[in-house]
């Protein structure tokens, strides 16, 4: 079953389908145009004051990105980027297919496309949350009887078979989002010849910790770090690629044991005061790939605060970081040099969020891992704030093309 999301939903089938997106073909906007900026505004607005949005923190973070002086910024860093005499043009029809597990990032990607002129489909899961429900009404709202409504659609399709054979040839641009399994299944089916498909596939991501700065940081700075880390942690369950599954506490203080569980103490308090509780089947899990770590030797002291929260300390940190099943399960290993986190980067790693480190030492870092893996490196309570260069990518770029003009 194909269904539309629309100011009345309604189902069609694959031949109609195909042919509802083959009229969206040529349907573009100008990029950068001062209305899709508006448009864009005018749904930032609507998420900040619907009470089922504003006070889930994914969506206020997705609303205070989408503010019109933000998009400004990435309108003008969009036309900056354009050499003179160039003229910045849609890349055409775009397809974004959203993990299940994140409910916020198809926005994301869409706006740019949106901002870029492309016209949209986005295909979403079969069972949307209710926030998820209500987002999807503002977006909706904002685009219907304006003349870009048509050039953009929300649908749920199955995946494989026809439906899929069907419509991708009919795509200049294509976002993947989700696993590696995913990645590559979808991209087994072709768009246009011409066409770029962009994956974003399975990655980890890491906290580095000062022991020196967290030494001489004061309890309310302290509490401060933890509620950052609940925020990149736990938003999305620890399941967020940009969620740090492994804390790594550099330096050589005497005193490491009693400041990481001094952290840990105080991101169990914010875990209590804000209400988060696992599944049963996830608190199992935790437990049991403790204790295969343990019994492997790949983990050597493990630490349970809650259902919510258990730490793992490793000293094969690179091997481990693949066995998080999420839900505030941590591993965390100690190294005595910034340097030494080139150990944790291959291409699986994605952000690297940290505390306690100057600009300096992040540049460094970042010369140290160019080419190996790690595409961001934020503060610590930034893992999942969202930029247009994603994953090392320039969407905004990769979703517009350019006319090259001379006159002689």
């Amino acid at each position: 079953m194909i269904t539309l999301w629309a100011a009345e939903r309604r189902t069609v089938d694959t031949a109609e389908f195909g042919e509802l997106i083959e009229s969206m073909a040529d349907a573009h906007a100008a990029p950068l145009a001062a209305e899709l900026v508006d448009i864009v505004a005018h749904i930032s607005t609507e998420i900040l004051r619907t009470p089922i949005l504003r006070t889930a923190p994914q969506f206020v973070a997705l609303g205070y990105w989408m503010r019109a002086a933000a998009i400004r910024r990435i309108v003008a860093e969009g036309r900056a980027a354009v050499p003179d005499g160039n003229v910045l043009a849609p890349r055409g029809l775009a397809l974004h297919l959203p993990p299940a597990n994140v409910d916020t990032i198809f926005v994301y990607s869409w706006v740019l496309s949106l901002l870029a002129g492309n016209s949209n489909v986005v295909r979403l899961p079969a069972k949307v949350s209710p926030p998820t429900e209500a987002l999807l009404a503002i977006i909706v709202d904002a685009l219907a009887g304006g003349r870009i409504s048509s050039k953009n659609l929300f649908c749920t399709y199955p995946y494989g078979g026809e439906v899929e054979q069907r419509i991708s040839p009919l795509f200049d641009l294509r976002i993947i989002w989700g696993g590696d399994e995913k990645v590559a299944l979808v991209n087994k089916v072709p768009i246009r010849p011409d066409g770029l498909s962009i994956g974003f596939p399975d990655r980890q991501s890491v906290a580095l910790i000062s022991l020196e700065a967290y030494d001489r940081s004061t309890a309310e700075e302290r509490d401060e770090l933890a509620g950052r880390l609940f925020n990149d942690a736990y938003w999305f369950d620890q399941m967020g690629c940009s969620s740090p599954r492994l804390l790594a506490w550099i330096g050589t203080a005497v005193n490491r044991e009693t400041l990481a569980r001094d952290l840990y103490s105080r991101l169990q308090s914010v875990i209590e005061r804000k209400g988060y509780e696992v599944a049963p089947s996830v608190a199992v899990a935790k437990l049991l790939v403790t204790n295969e770590l343990l019994a492997e030797g790949a983990g050597h002291r493990g630490e349970w605060y809650s259902s919510e929260l258990q730490v793992v300390h490793t000293a094969e940190p690179a091997a481990a970081l693949k066995r998080g099943p999420g839900g505030g399960f941590f591993l965390e290993c100690t190294l005595g040099d910034l340097r030494d986190v080139r150990l944790l980067v291959s291409r699986k790693l994605q952000t690297i969020t940290h505390f306690g480190f100057d600009i300096d030492q992040l540049m460094e870092l970042a010369r140290g891992v160019a080419g190996i893996g790690a595409y961001r490196i934020v503060p610590v309570g930034q893992a999942l704030d969202f930029n247009p260069t994603w994953d090392g990518v320039p969407l905004l770029s990769h979703m517009t093309r350019q006319i090259v003009v001379k006159a002689n």
